[in-house]
């Protein structure tokens, strides 16, 4: 997550769509699969026949929990996939520190919750196709691009978040404020009590657009071996169990071709993630 990439603290997490048609996955007491549906991959084996499990952590905008289902960046993605293999979805709300152990123990077929793929990860589960890439921002009043602008400024940054000892090694300790949260962080960089947050770009689009009237504006971090995390975007991924090849094959498929019938960009765009989130399959 974002340490994985987002927090280590929700490492265990760094941790759905209106319209679906009659092949479509639900979330619990939903829409059913049509007797007809063929699915793309045939024979899936998953926790409960015909049904995708889904350990969900709420945290938007990868996971937003609206009226009883749950939407999202992440949750619209597993629902195509879900549809394309005929599959229902049951989508179960989970604290960020079980999200991967529910997985791994194969109490979920997949977890969503912005999950980042690490060599860590790699060890205990099955990572299919990277779906989009999520990168860091500086949200500031002002454009903030490179390490330098940051000299004199008071940053907010999240703990465990995969740039936040580089940072705090490159603009020193009092200068970087740890928050356990990102509420409690836009806030105080609303009020002035700090000068410039960091995010990944999920993050940041979706809080300057919560707070439209405050003048917030998100830059790239220009990249630099003092923070690593600026030189290589996250790859978010929906991890399967270790053993469950089939599955993570027919992922990989289903989200190559979401990706190439334009259906990952769209649902990017609708969160107002940058083009650059993307992945290029040329």
């Amino acid at each position: 997550m974002r340490t994985t990439s987002r927090t280590l603290a929700s490492a265990a997490a760094l941790t759905l769509l209106a319209g679906l048609t009659a092949c479509g996955g639900s979330d619990a007491g939903g829409t059913e699969v049509a007797a007809d549906c063929e699915p793309a991959h045939p024979d899936l084996e998953t926790v409960t026949d015909g049904v995708l499990t889904v350990s969900v952590y709420v945290t938007p905008p990868y996971t937003i929990e609206e009226e009883g289902t749950y939407n999202g960046v992440d949750g619209k993605i597993i629902k195509k996939i879900a549809e394309l293999e005929c599959l229902e979805v049951t989508m179960q709300p989970i604290a960020a520190a079980g999200l991967i152990q529910s997985v791994e123990t194969k109490r979920a077929d997949t977890a969503l919750g912005g999950i980042y793929r690490t060599p860590e990860r790699a060890e205990i589960l099955k990572l299919p196709a990277t779906v989009y890439l999520d990168g860091m921002q500086i949200v500031a009043k002002e454009e903030l691009p490179t390490l330098e602008s940051l000299e004199g400024k008071t940053l907010g940054v999240i703990q465990g978040y995969l740039w936040t000892e580089d940072l705090q090694a490159s603009l020193g300790s009092d200068a970087v404020k740890i928050y356990q949260a990102s509420d409690g962080m836009i806030n105080d960089l609303n009020s002035g009590r700090v000068d410039a947050v960091v995010l990944t770009n999920a993050e940041a689009a979706y809080r300057i657009e919560q707070f439209p009237d405050a003048g917030l504006v998100a830059t790239d971090l220009e990249p630099t071996p003092d923070v690593a995390a600026s030189q290589h975007p996250g790859e978010v991924v929906f991890p399967v169990p270790k053993g469950n090849t089939a599955l993570a094959e027919a992922f990989s498929a289903d989200i190559e071709a979401l990706q190439e019938d334009g259906t990952v960009a769209e649902v990017l765009e609708e969160y107002g993630l940058p083009e650059s989130s993307l992945v290029s399959n040329g």
